[in-house]
Formats: structure tokens, sequence, C-alpha cells
């Protein structure tokens, strides 16, 4: 994405010095995965990163990306003491303001789906429920429990001109696959038949190997997500459990039915950016 860094009335730039407060914060997210280090702080989140100051220091951050015309709220959190106060209210929108100088024309966010006051704030700005998804913790042993892959199927790097097809099949936001294909920390995989390659819709994977996570996740049946994922043991090693996040209601049930771990359940709320206030 475009430096995120420009002016945003209210909010200020995150600096490499506010790593402290990010992680404190990052907390109040009730995830599982710990805070991103200080060299991924430098490298990458601090210059997408704005914070809100008060009187006793960061009172809220928001981290942010730029998908196309999408603009991706990726954490908003305000302090528990400061809570009560509209700032969640008032970063979303500041923000809006920021994602329309960057041109685009609406914006997403995940959300606990019992978070009402999270649910409802963003939907008073516009913001409508969507895809909900469930993040499993698996070993390879859970894998047993789902249909054997097709012999034929390969798990192949994503290319370029892939980006479109794979976006169609599975519904992604235009300019997902462009961005994460940028970053480092991301390994995009797909299926594919090599009788029929002109087939897109059969699996694709974000493998962040760092996290040991896949997200997102998309498989045609279980018998394809099986593909991927033993694709994805043998990337990362096998001798460690890994996060999938899927919406694939099927795919879930049967891997928690064999032992996995439902850890986190996310709603994807998405809408056009609110008319300038």
């Amino acid at each position: 994405m475009r430096d995120a860094h420009g002016d945003v009335p209210g909010l200020r730039p995150g600096r490499v010095e506010d790593h402290a407060a990010f992680v404190r914060l990052f907390g109040e997210l009730g995830v599982e995965e710990p805070p991103p280090p200080l060299d991924v702080w430098v490298s990458d989140l601090v210059k997408r990163a704005f914070f809100l100051d008060g009187p006793e220091g960061v009172a809220a951050y928001a981290l942010v990306d730029v998908l196309g015309e999408t603009g991706y709220v990726v954490n908003v959190v305000v302090a528990p003491e400061q809570r009560g106060r509209g700032l969640g209210r008032k970063m979303m929108r500041e923000l809006a303001a920021w994602f329309r100088t960057r041109g685009c024309r609406e914006w997403m966010l995940y959300v606990k789906p019992d978070n009402e006051p999270a649910v409802a704030l963003y939907g008073s700005v516009g913001m409508k429920a969507g895809r909900l998804e469930t993040t499993c913790r698996l070993s390879r042993d859970h894998l047993e429990a789902l249909p054997l892959a097709p012999a034929e199927l390969e798990v192949v790097p994503v290319a370029e001109p892939d980006f479109a097809s794979l976006t169609q099949a599975f519904g992604l936001v235009p300019g997902k696959l462009a961005r994460f294909a940028t970053l480092s920390s991301h390994r995009l995989r797909r299926l594919t038949d090599p009788q029929h390659p002109e087939v897109a819709g059969l699996g694709l994977m974000d493998v962040r190997a760092q996290a040991r996570v896949l997200m997102p996740f998309f498989a045609a049946t279980p018998a394809h997500a099986r593909a991927l994922l033993e694709a994805a043991f043998l990337e990362l090693g096998s001798g460690e459990e890994l996060r999938v996040v899927t919406g694939d209601a099927e795919l879930g049930a049967l891997l928690q039915e064999a032992g996995a771990r439902a850890v986190l359940r996310t709603l994807m709320m998405r809408g056009p950016l609110p008319d300038p206030q």
C-alpha cells in the first residue's frame, strides 16, 4: 500500500517507540497469537498505524491497509479506561476520511460476532455483516477425517495472471491478492488440475509462515481442502499445529469432529465509505 502516514485530523502516524503501546492494546483483541514483535512493527506495521493520544498517553490505535478501492481496517482498539467516550466512532470517522484520500470507495473489517457494541458501531457507519469465519487449530492427524484428495491435484504458487480469476472464483476483495503478493510474510498457493488448468475455483490459501496460519483459505470441497492442508503441513513442517481460517461450515465441522479446536470466530463487515460529515 502507499505510505499510510498522511494528514488525519485528530490522529497521528505511528512511531517506532509506539510498539509498547501497540503491544498493550493488541492484547485487548482477545486473540491467541502474540503481538507482532518489534522487527515486524518496524519493517511493516508502523507505517500503517495511527494513534489517538489522550491526557494519560495512548488512548487508541488503528492499523489499516489499502486493497485496491477497499480500505481495510485491520485493527481498531480503544484502551479499556477510555471506552464509552466515543473514541471508537471518532477513529472510524477519521479513517473513513483518510481512505477517501487514497481513492477507496468502500471499507471492511473483521469483528467478533458477540462484540455487540463494536458490531453496532460498524453497522452505524454503513457496514453490513457478511461471511462468518472460524479459526481452527489442527494437527496433521486431524486431516485423516477429511476425504482423500483427488490424486491429480497440484498445489502451486499463485502468479499475477491468476489474481483476477481467483478473485472472481472466491469472491475476494479486488486488490487483496495483489497486495498480499508484495509481502514476504505471505505465500499465496492455489490448487490446480493439470488436465483442466482453466478451472480457477479449486482452492486457494495464503500461508503465513511466521504465524503458522492459513488465511484466506478456500476449497471447492473438503477433499480439496485436504490437498491444500497437506501441502501446508509439508511446507511448514508437520510436527506443529497450524491454524486455518475458513467460512466453510462443512469443513469446520469435520475438523472439529476430528478434534481440531475452534479458537476464534469472526464476522466480516463491509460497506461503502460514508459521506463526509
